[in-house]
Formats: C-alpha cells, structure tokens, sequence
C-alpha cells in the first residue's frame, strides 16, 4: 500500500494543500502546534473512516469553514484507489473511485498508527486492552466488527433493563430474552479474540524474542470474566455464559449492570513469566507497544499480502536508538512511513532509507525535499 498523493481542503489548521509524499520515509518536521499531526490524523482517517483524535467529526471541519474534504490517490496490489473523505457538520461521505461506499472492508487502505499514548496499552486500565483487541486486532476477522456492535446494543438494552428490574419497573422473567443474544453475541466476540490471538502470538513473541537478543520471552494470556481456555469451542462458551448469568443475577439487578461478558476481559503481558504492568521496565513496556505495532504490519502483510501504511506520531524520542534501528531495520523499503518529529536528529536511525522531508510551519508546507 503506498500514498501517492494528499489534499487536503479545510482540515484543521490547514486551508488548502497538496502533498505528494516520498516512496519510503516522510518526515514531517516543525515546531509544535504548526499541524504535524494533522497531516497524520487525515492519512488515517481516509484509511480507517474515522479520527484517532476526536470522536467530534465536526472538530476537524476548520472553523472558518463548513465542510472538509480530504482526497487521496493510493497504490494497492498494483491498482490504484481514489479515495475521497467529505465531512459536513452532522455529515460523512465516502467515496471510492468515484462510488459511494459504507465502512471498510479488510484489506484496503492499510494503516498502522503508533502514537505516545499507545502505552496505555500495556500501563492503562482493562478498558484500553479491549479497546486496542476491538479497534487494532478484531478487525482481521471480518465478522468481529458486526458482532461486537451486535453485542454492545444488547449489553446497553440489557443494563437499562437490570436498573429498571431493580427499580421494579419491571420483571425479571424479561432477562432470558437479553441473556440468550448477550450469550450468543458475547460467546462469538470471546472465540473471536481467542482465535485471533492465537494467530498473532507466535509473531509477537518472535518479534520481541528478535528485538531482545533472545533474552527476554513474552507471552499474552487472555482474562476472561469465564473460566475458558483457548480449546474452549464457541458452544462451550454459550453455555459458560449462561450458568455464569444464572449465577450472578441477584448481583447484577442489585447494581444495574452486566458484571460478566467480553465488555469485562482483559489482556496481561507477561515477560519472562512476570507481569510487565507490574514489574516491567518503562523500557520493556514501551518494547512491548513497538512489537505489537510491528506484529500488526506482519499480520497485515499475512492476511492481506502487502504492506500497511505506517504512521509514527513523535514516538521516537520514546524509543532508545537499539529500538529506533530494530524498528526501521523492520520497515525497511518495503513499508511507506510517515513520521513527525521536531527535529530532524531524532530520526538518525533511518540511515538507508530514501527519505523526504516536509516542513511543516502554521498548517502550511513551506518546503518539501529529497534525502539520499
């Protein structure tokens, strides 16, 4: 997957630009606050559909404006994609090669994004590891999307029945009509994501066994709020689920919400054993995020057969000069990489790589370049 050209119209800070980005490394350099991120905020969302940023579309629209358009022209499997984001308050439209089109389906545009706050996967709460299982890995199953949005309508109807249930507005006879989809949804997202895991585990622990000189093993265990393993069959799943509500019913009216279910899992790091959320160096943890984005890469290439886009928000001063190598001796020349940075001596590991450099100064590009 390659970005060949980006315009943007009354994104953000910027008003009009056009940018042709460079086969392998773009830097985009400047001070902070200029629209560094931006550039990368608009990449993503025309290969995702929505905003790392804000869930707030309207937030992007530039305020002296009504509308935001970005354009883009990508390289796919050697066929080319036009691709064009039109925001409006209130309003999305998508069109690919001239056609209106709803949602995105695997494959097409790849992207990989790896920001600082990334590390709230291996240091944040539970809710930030299913966040990154339902929006990062979920998403190489094509039914996980459907079911989990399946699954988080039942769960909200369900938590407004169990407050009315305990309120006595209403009968708990209504339950089994909720449990039995919550069970039937929850069971399919749960298999999902053991199934998925099961895929990436090998290649993450290869690329962290690689990235550490083979001194440090990491291992990814699945918590659920079920006592399942990863032989555990959908239909075993079902029926754990409904003893477990069964079980928890009376706890459940009393507080008003479903204490069991894929919304409740979470995901422990291990290395060597040990869990880096506790016993991890900021240095093993932030080797941690790394690998997952690079496992990502692989399993895209897996899947897809080519390489995603890679988009780096001012995460190598993150990373210490062995992990800045190991993660552009990954890219190489096969991974089309946009990167902001402040100054451009951050990104000395990149020697090798054909680069381009953009300046990036009050939502304007002020000067673009070629590297060798």
């Amino acid at each position: 997957m390659r970005l060949q050209n980006l315009e943007l119209m009354n994104f953000r800070n910027y008003l009009h630009e056009h940018i042709r980005p460079g086969f392998s490394l773009n830097i985009l350099n400047g001070e902070n606050a200029q629209g560094k991120t931006n550039i990368l905020e608009s990449v993503y969302l025309a290969c995702t559909g929505k905003s790392f940023r804000t869930i707030k579309e309207s937030e992007i629209i530039n305020w002296q404006n009504d509308f935001s358009l970005i354009s883009c022209l990508f390289e796919s499997a050697g066929r080319e994609l036009e691709l064009k984001v039109l925001l409006t308050p209130g309003q999305k439209k998508i069109k690919v090669n001239g056609a209106p089109v709803r949602g995105y389906p695997l494959g097409w545009p790849g992207v990989v994004l790896f920001t600082p706050d990334d590390m709230v996967i291996v240091k944040g709460s539970p809710q930030e590891r299913r966040r990154f299982l339902d929006a990062e890995i979920g998403p190489f199953d094509n039914r996980y999307v459907y079911c989990l949005g399946r699954y988080q309508r039942i769960l909200t109807q369900r938590n407004n029945l169990l407050r009315e249930i305990r309120d006595r507005k209403r009968d708990s006879e209504l339950l089994q009509t909720w449990n039995e989809q919550l069970c039937q949804y929850g069971a399919q997202i749960i298999f999902f994501r053991l199934a998925l895991l099961k895929k990436a585990n090998p290649v993450i622990r290869s690329i962290y066994h690689e990235l550490t000189g083979g001194l440090e093993e990491l291992s990814i265990r699945y918590l659920s709020s079920l006592k399942i393993d990863c032989m555990t069959s959908e239909q075993e799943i079902i029926n754990l689920f409904n003893a477990a509500l069964s079980a928890a019913k009376n706890e459940e009216i009393a507080r008003g919400q479903s204490l069991i279910g894929p919304h409740r899992d979470d995901l422990v790091f291990l290395i060597n054993k040990k869990e880096a959320k506790v016993y991890g160096s900021q240095g093993q943890q932030r080797t941690i995020v790394l690998v997952l984005k690079l496992a990502q890469m692989q399993m895209w290439h897996n899947e897809i057969g080519e390489h995603p886009i890679l988009l780096l928000d001012d995460v190598l001063f993150e990373l210490d000069n062995a992990r800045q190598k190991a993660l552009f001796n990954k890219i190489k020349e096969n991974v089309q990489t946009f990167i902001t940075s402040s100054t451009v001596r951050d990104i000395g590991a990149g020697d090798g790589l054909s680069k381009k450099l953009f300046i990036v100064r009050e939502g304007k590009i002020i000067k673009s370049e070629k590297e060798v």
